[in-house]
């Protein structure tokens, strides 16, 4: 079994990558917690402390919610407007072997036992690598692919590394 396509990276691809990345990681959670705790404490000391540590906890607050997400949009248009390879169309050959990229001349394959995990997200497959890289594959390019990826991917790792949907969420098609 095979299929092949290509994919042209965009900002808002590697955007959403690093986002799930973020938040699905300790360092994720423990910024929305520590968020979560300097809202309790503004709305716990309101009226108790000066308006100005009320204050300060509230934009607290804010600054961890704001931070991570706006620094993760900067970081991924530096990624993708500053990676040779990522600004043009990467060519995808997903079969038995592995996951093989080209580009021009250049190829390389990643094969199964290799990869690390399979994961599908609303927008995004990610085929990492490892804990903190991954290919990534927009699911609003690879529609028609999408069911030949996931049966070849599930067809050649274990169950605890393959975590794809079932089918294509409807609203990516409506973008």
């Amino acid at each position: 079994m095979k299929t092949e396509f290509d994919i042209q990276l965009k900002t808002i691809d590697m955007y959403r990558y690093n986002l799930y990345h973020a938040y699905t990681s300790l360092n994720g959670y423990l910024a929305i917690l520590m968020a979560a705790v300097a809202f309790a404490g503004a709305v716990k000391t309101w009226g108790e402390v000066s308006l100005s540590y009320t204050f300060l906890y509230t934009a607290l607050g804010i600054i961890l919610l704001v931070y991570t997400p706006v620094a993760l949009y900067l970081r991924s248009r530096q990624q993708v407007m500053g990676s040779p390879v990522l600004k043009h169309t990467l060519h995808y050959v997903i079969d038995d072997t592995g996951v093989t990229t080209s580009q021009g001349e250049a190829s390389s394959t990643l094969e199964w036992g290799q990869v690390y995990r399979v994961v599908s997200t609303k927008h995004n497959i990610l085929i990492c690598i490892n804990p903190s890289n991954a290919f990534i594959v927009p699911v609003e390019q690879v529609t028609q692919e999408y069911a030949a990826i996931r049966q070849i991917a599930q067809t050649h790792l274990e169950k605890y590394r393959f975590k794809m949907k079932a089918s294509v969420h409807k609203s990516v098609h409506s973008h």
